[in-house]
């Protein structure tokens, strides 16, 4: 989770070394986790960190979860404010929890200025953004409203925002972190929780991945592109001519969602998921290799092997400018992935692959199984288990040979270090040859 919390920072430029930041905690699972998972950053980011928690009065146990918000901040030895509100609804559309809302924000945007505080952390994550442009859709919205909830919009900034729910809650587990639930988000008056606890759960059945399709509709990429331009922009971009029909099913998928592969002439393949469209080589089958030990900790740059065959080599490298051979961003080739030192989450692991194993791909959103990306790119069944897997500290899978590389900690323009995985020659599992560009990764 902090890799993923440090990839949405660095995408979104949520804080500057040096930033005083108001971390707005209710004492609920997101804030608590927010707090947690920025206390644990601070140093790394050169944050200074205080803490808001505020009362609405709407609430006879509003004073006793302020409690618990400021006994944590007090346990991590951070200064904490204590707000209390007038909540007034008259006149506000949305009711009283819209008045609650703006009256927060307002109060939590005067005390930055008191404090001098550049940015007022608030814990909204990947589930509040998919029920909010429902929300929306069903009231009535057009473009506009599909923006959802923006990252950054000062002073305010949303680290967790590419995090969903059932992650966040994993997170507290692990770290033991207490934390209380507002009950009015389980009070079916308020149309959010119909939405949450009705709508939703109706919408999965359909669409078991209904979640990153409404997050989608909010935060398009760049390099998305429009259904009706799907096939023109590869005939512009890359020279590919797709056949009459096969173009008729590109533009229908990219049109109804969700995500279909298409194995092109020339060993390629065309991924489209979502409306975004991804055209990469297709990896070879593999063959069977020796079984490795159990884990490898990879604590910097050197050579790390699980067994006969089955190495990773580390590099790491300044960057320099784009255009000069240093890292811009982009997908690599399955064989070499490349990744901004700062924003992984040390030490890495070497290691086999395990059940359960998901992967969030570069230039994708969300995760998929590791066993459905390894059969999707026709990696042997009997290859399979051997593969060797790099994960970072946290467990988030970034490298496995064969398959694009994680899109935590991606490299950007603004990157000061990189490191490069890249699997050892005469391995017996798929590497797509990379071209030496010098001393960086770039885009390949």
């Amino acid at each position: 989770m902090l890799s993923a919390v440090l990839h949405t920072i660095g995408r979104h430029a949520l804080f500057t070394r040096g930033d005083r930041v108001l971390v707005a905690v209710s004492g609920g699972p997101d804030s608590m986790a927010l707090l947690a998972v920025l206390w644990e950053l601070a140093p790394r980011l050169g944050l200074a960190l205080e803490v808001a928690t505020v009362n609405h009065g709407l609430r006879r146990d509003a004073a006793g979860e302020q409690d618990l918000v400021v006994e944590r901040a007090q346990a991590l030895g951070l200064p904490c404010h204590r707000l209390d509100i007038a909540v007034r609804p008259g006149g506000v559309r949305g009711g009283i929890q819209q008045a609650a809302r703006d009256a927060r924000l307002t109060a939590l945007a005067a005390l930055a200025r008191e404090q001098e505080c550049a940015r007022v952390a608030l814990g909204h994550q990947a589930d509040d953004q998919a029920e909010t442009i429902l929300f929306r859709i069903i009231r009535g919205t057009g473009p506009k409203g599909l923006a959802g909830i923006p990252h950054r919009r000062e002073p305010f900034v949303r680290p967790l925002l590419d995090v969903t729910r059932a992650r966040i809650l994993a997170y507290l587990r692990r770290r033991s972190l207490p934390y209380v639930t507002d009950p009015s988000n389980a009070d079916l008056r308020y149309a959010r929780a119909r939405i949450r606890h009705t709508i939703l759960p109706l919408l999965r059945k359909e669409n078991p991945r209904i979640h990153e399709a409404l997050c989608r509709l909010a935060a398009p990429d760049e390099a998305d592109l429009a259904a009706q331009d799907v096939t023109g922009a590869l005939q512009g971009t890359a020279g590919i001519h797709l056949p009459g029909r096969l173009a008729a099913q590109v533009r229908s998928a990219a049109d109804q969602g969700g995500t279909r592969t298409f194995d092109l002439a020339g060993g390629r393949r065309l991924t489209v998921s979502y409306g975004r469209v991804v055209l990469e080589p297709r990896p070879p089958g593999a063959d069977p290799v020796a079984e490795p030990p159990a884990e490898v900790l990879i604590p910097g740059p050197g050579h790390y092997a699980l067994g006969p065959g089955t190495g990773i080599v580390v590099r790491a490298g300044q960057a320099v400018p784009s255009g000069d051979g240093g890292p811009t961003g982009g997908p690599s080739a399955s064989g070499l992935a490349c990744f901004d030192a700062e924003f992984l989450s040390w030490p890495l692991v070497l290691r086999r692959r395990r059940p359960g194993d998901r992967m969030q791909l570069r230039g994708g959103r969300g995760s998929r199984k590791l066993s459905d990306l390894l059969i999707d790119a026709k990696i042997a069944r009997d290859s399979r288990a051997m593969l060797p897997v790099v994960t970072d500290a946290d467990g988030e899978v970034l490298f496995v040979p064969g398959v694009r590389p994680s899109r935590i900690a991606a490299p950007s323009p603004t990157t000061r270090q990189w490191i490069a995985l890249e699997a050892t020659a005469g391995v017996a599992f798929p590497v797509v040859p990379v071209q030496d560009r010098g001393q960086g990764c770039g885009d390949d």
